[in-house]
């Protein structure tokens, strides 16, 4: 397979544990992933009574732990802490209340199965050190204005 990153950025992820790809992905891919989250988004939201609320630090909140926890074959919506108010009524539209989406969209959206497997990511991947990387999760995070916790380390 060849090498998609350079022995720089391969020392800068062992170094920093992160590694930032400038233009990694085109403009108009995360146009589209972001358009579909939205779709997503809209066909997936939960009933009241279902919602799990996510925080930073990862726990859920709300009763509907079975709804998160048998979300691995599934695509789901999980809320912002805040987005509801007292009376479990949302505060704002749905996908303004949204922390992320989760967790199979790699396998059962093709606009996200098409992102998860390029031969670029394959390619990352391998010059990181992963021997036989696998899709076990796909996410994707909102960053709601006015809403939603610190997420901290």
């Amino acid at each position: 397979m060849p090498r998609y990153l350079s022995d720089a950025q391969v020392a800068a992820f062992r170094r920093d544990g992160f590694l930032v790809v400038p233009d990694f992905v085109s403009e108009e891919h995360c146009l589209a992933l972001r358009e579909r989250a939205m779709q997503l988004a809209e066909q997936h939201v939960p009933s009241p009574e279902q919602a799990t609320i996510f925080t930073a630090d990862g726990k859920p909140l709300h009763a509907g732990d079975d709804y998160f926890l048998s979300s691995g074959e599934a695509i789901r919506c999980f809320f912002e802490k805040d987005a509801f108010d007292s009376d479990g009524r949302l505060r704002g539209d749905a996908h303004l209340c949204l922390n992320k989406l989760g967790h199979a969209m790699h396998d059962l959206d093709p606009i996200f199965d098409s992102f998860s497997r390029t031969p670029q990511l394959a390619a990352v991947a391998h010059d990181i050190g992963m021997v036989e990387p696998l899709l076990l999760q796909s996410m994707y995070i909102f960053k709601q204005p006015r809403i939603g916790g610190e997420v901290t380390c």
